[in-house]
């Protein structure tokens, strides 16, 4: 795909969240992204998808404050995040699951949760554990469980829930049915759906694009650090280029 051909696809009508605005991100010499621009709006899911080492997880890097553009900007909520740390975002309102789970092995799945929280000043956390544990049922059962000893569907419920904790208005999902069996992406995806439609904007970094854009409002392709489509999700899952490249088309 020719990142010069990108459509000029604007989100419907609404408040816009997020706007990343032409951001380049290096890793030493590497140029990592190279201009990446996309904007999400208030109650959406937006999904990025593309190949590994596309970019994807260095744009939520970016927007996080994880990995500091060189240049462009990244609005939130009509804030510029540029030298904001990373602990000042989450307090902001964004949060982010991250690729892997990453969670504490050694923790308790309630004490891995609460750790979710460690940025609110607001520290009474029972409706927070209710909702969480509404979403994910098998956490409520496995509170006082080490991390480490659950399993991979269940610590990326774990890994869910944690950022659910800080009480993001924008959540930033990286990879959550990596790895998983086809059974557990089922479940993520439906979760996905239930935290969306209870008001969290989600922007969801995902393999499985099939899945990923049937619960997708807008989606954006990224290759070798570009964007080069943007549509809605319904016109994606119809467009023969990314048939061919992303989700098994002839």
């Amino acid at each position: 795909m020719d990142p010069n051909t990108v459509p000029s696809q604007s989100p419907a009508n609404g408040e816009v969240v997020l706007d990343v605005q032409d951001i380049h991100v290096y890793y030493g010499q590497v140029h990592a992204l190279k201009g990446v621009s996309l904007q999400i709006m208030r109650n959406e899911i937006v999904t990025l998808i593309g190949a590994n080492g596309a970019g994807k997880s260095t744009t939520l890097s970016a927007i996080s404050g994880l990995a500091k553009p060189r240049t462009g900007r990244i609005v939130y909520e009509g804030r510029d995040l540029s030298g904001v740390p990373a602990y000042d975002v989450v307090k902001l309102g964004l949060s982010q699951s991250p690729e892997g789970r990453r969670i504490f092995p050694r923790m308790s799945v309630k004490e891995n949760l609460e750790m979710g929280a460690f940025s609110r000043s607001n520290k009474d956390l029972g409706a927070d554990f209710e909702r969480v544990y509404h979403l994910f049922p098998v956490l409520s059962e496995r509170k006082s469980q080490p991390g480490g000893t659950l399993s991979g569907g269940e610590q990326q419920m774990l890994a869910m829930g944690r950022a659910l904790m800080a009480r993001p208005k924008l959540l930033m999902l990286d990879e959550p049915s990596m790895g998983l069996a086809p059974m557990f992406v089922e479940k993520i995806f439906d979760i996905i759906k239930e935290i969306n439609s209870q008001g969290t904007t989600i922007l969801l970094v995902e393999q499985n694009a099939n899945v990923a854009l049937e619960v997708s409002n807008r989606g954006y392709v990224i290759e070798t650090g570009q964007v080069v489509l943007a549509d809605k999700a319904s016109e994606l899952l119809k467009n023969p280029q990314v048939q061919e490249a992303y989700l098994g088309g002839a």
